[in-house]
């Protein structure tokens, strides 16, 4: 089977500002004979930084971008498979049809309040199971406010397949909520009010219904929804149809339109790439109940201050694993040396699979010794109860952070050793580049090396990853990274980095594609694991110009969202009565580059790395220089599920 992703006579941009014309992308020749040989089409759209689109008649659309979401082919399917075009519901796509002030994009736009509306009223999206889709619904008021609004998705239904993705338990709709970038993080980021705080209308973790509804449109402004699809284990694949209804004081304002295409492809629950988060220790206890020392009120607590700040942990680690990521600092500071059965309790489910989470058997990846560095009997008792707990393998010790920084490299080599004497099989992790262990002769020392992005690939354009070879050639060793203040070019508030800052980017103001590529590029450069120091920085620690608020500033060490991805969900900001973290835009796209990583790692596992290597590369050339153009990376994404559908079907 030959992909082939097609720019239709769109103009891209690269990094630095130059226009040059799209050309077909052949990602080349049949790699599996098992595979029927057909050619399948994905035509780019062309769209503004800000993922808006522009009208183009007659081409379908997928969630607001104009990709065709069929399937086109020299050769027809197999038969009754049941993405077959022929199976198709039709979607009315005259824009005629609809309110010009309500319209379609999926997630990968990041549409403010002054923006024009766009063009396309429907949703043309596609899926695996066990996985998250969003789409976003933006309506603009005219010279008068729009009050009352509400937004709502039915059911899902595939009559071909007698499929049906019921919408109670399956989608979350959010509000979006805004933060003010003055500063940009660096200069490619945009400004103004750009969206980032989600809050839902029924939460997902209390199951409390919340205020995003009903919401109000100022007069000449636009605001914008969220909306999450998440398509249950043992859908049946097809082609499934709904409708959004947008409403106003009860009365319809819009219906519009979703088709989805769920592939016959499952993402695991537990993500194939590890992952290193982090919360503090008591910033969901502390906002829930107004201070770390009153953590004893937290529910369940019973006066402990301890065990509301271990609980409230859980319940942010639960949270986060949906999000396919791993707080690995869960487990509170007060650690036992004998008895573990209260640690069993609160910790043990998200070890092997059992906590309540939405992606029913999410187990943490990572999971790090917290206790004192220099105590080597409890770094003993943590040993044994990994051992005899079957997590082992997930357990790490990381003290010491870029030395010489955190602490001179002597220190760290007999911090690592010591933890190697009790077992070999005790993986210690370090933040450095190999350069640096190798020159203070730590290789024997260092088991996850972890280095900072811009460290393996500096933007002077020399690939460094080949030198970290002879490192992973020895037992037992992997190589994690992470990105930092270094990825907008500035640590400072104040002063944005520059123009050249092109890395991939959590910050609030970074386009969606710099939010979602890191994953992609961890493929790409054969990294096994990621290291994000905090989530929730600024909910107990002052930023922007001192506020503890970070629905009004998540603006520190240079960055807009630098260690803050989540928001506080407290009943006096969206109504109910439990205190729950919320996610941000950016913390969906994260999740969404996560679930990327399965199709390439999938695809790579079943000998078809090639093919993996050759879609991704169609979009990104290194850790610096990628198309921000959402619709390429769509394009790409959209090659793997069909390619790992094709496998699926051919193998029945």
């Amino acid at each position: 089977m030959v992909v082939t992703l097609i720019a239709l006579g769109v103009a891209r941009c690269d990094h630095h500002g130059d226009t040059t014309a799209a050309a077909s992308t052949d990602l080349g020749a049949d790699l599996d004979a098992d595979l029927p040989p057909d050619v399948v089409t994905v035509p780019l759209d062309g769209t503004d930084a800000a993922g808006r689109v522009r009208p183009d008649a007659g081409r379908t659309v997928d969630a607001g971008r104009t990709v065709d979401a069929t399937v086109s082919t020299d050769v027809p399917l197999a038969p009754g498979d049941p993405l077959d075009p022929a199976h198709a519901p039709v979607v009315d796509m005259d824009p005629s049809h609809y309110p010009s002030g309500v319209w379609v994009t999926d997630g990968m736009a990041k549409v403010q309040p002054g923006m024009a509306p766009g063009a396309v009223h429907w949703a043309l999206v596609s899926s695996a199971r066990n996985e998250f889709e969003n789409l976003q619904v933006h309506v603009r008021a005219g010279v008068a406010a729009i009050t009352g609004l509400s937004v709502a998705v039915s059911d899902l239904t595939a009559g071909a397949v007698s499929g049906v993705i019921p919408s109670a338990g399956n989608t979350v709709v959010f509000r979006e909520a805004y933060q003010h970038i003055a500063v940009p993080s660096d200069l490619n980021g945009l400004r103004g009010d750009v969206p980032d705080g989600l809050i839902p209308a029924v939460d997902p973790l209390a199951h409390e219904a919340r205020n995003a509804f009903p919401a109000t449109v100022p007069a000449g402004e636009t605001r914008s929804f969220w909306i999450e699809l998440f398509v249950p284990p043992g859908t049946p694949s097809g082609y499934y149809l709904g409708t959004i209804t947008v409403t106003a004081a009860g009365a319809p304002l819009a219906r519009l339109p979703v088709r989805l295409k769920v592939w016959d492809v499952d993402l695991p629950s537990t993500a194939s790439l590890r992952t290193y988060f982090s919360a503090t220790e008591d910033g969901l206890c502390t906002v829930a109940t107004g201070s770390a020392a009153n953590c004893g009120s937290y529910p369940g607590a019973g006066g402990d201050p301890d065990l509301g700040s271990a609980l409230s942990h859980v319940l942010t680690a639960r949270f986060l694993l949906d999000y396919r990521l791993s707080d690995a600092e869960v487990v509170s500071a007060a650690t036992p040396t004998a008895d573990w059965t209260q640690w069993d309790g609160l910790y043990r489910p998200l070890l092997t699979g059992t906590a309540p989470t939405r992606l029913h058997g999410a187990r943490l990846t990572t999971l790090a010794y917290v206790g004192v560095p220099d105590d080597v009997a409890l770094q003993r008792h943590w040993f044994d109860h990994a051992q005899t707990g079957s997590f082992l393998d997930r357990l790490v010790y990381y003290h010491c952070d870029e030395p010489p920084r955190g602490c001179s490299f002597a220190a760290a080599a007999t911090e690592e050793r010591a933890v190697h004497a009790i077992s070999p099989s005790f993986a210690t992790l370090l933040t450095s580049t190999y350069a640096a262990v190798h020159a203070n002769h730590m290789d024997d020392a260092v088991d996850v090396l972890t280095t900072v992005v811009n460290e393996l690939h500096p933007r002077d354009g020399t690939d460094r990853r080949p030198t970290y070879d002879p490192f992973l050639a020895l037992p037992g060793k992997r190589l994690w990274w992470y990105q930092d203040c270094d990825q907008h070019e500035s640590c400072a508030n104040g002063t944005p980095g520059p123009a050249g800052s092109t890395w991939p980017s959590y910050m609030v103001d970074a386009l969606p594609v710099r939010n979602r590529v890191f994953q992609w590029l961890a493929y790409l450069y054969r990294v096994d694991g990621e290291l994000y120091y905090l989530t929730d920085q600024c909910w107990t620690a002052a930023c922007g110009s001192g506020t503890h608020d970070p629905w009004t500033s998540v603006y520190t060490f240079g960055g807009h969202g630098d260690g803050t991805l989540t928001y506080p969900g407290t009943p006096a900001r969206i109504g109910g009565t439990t205190t729950v973290p919320l996610p941000s835009v950016r913390l969906q796209l994260l999740r969404d580059g996560m679930e990327d990583f399965e199709y390439l790692h999938a695809l790579s596992a079943a000998g078809d790395d090639a093919f993996a290597q050759a879609t991704a590369r169609a979009f990104i050339t290194n850790a610096f220089t990628f198309s921000t153009d959402p619709a390429r990376m769509t394009a790409a994404r959209e090659a793997l599920g069909d390619r790992l559908h094709a496998r699926a079907r051919a193998g029945r």
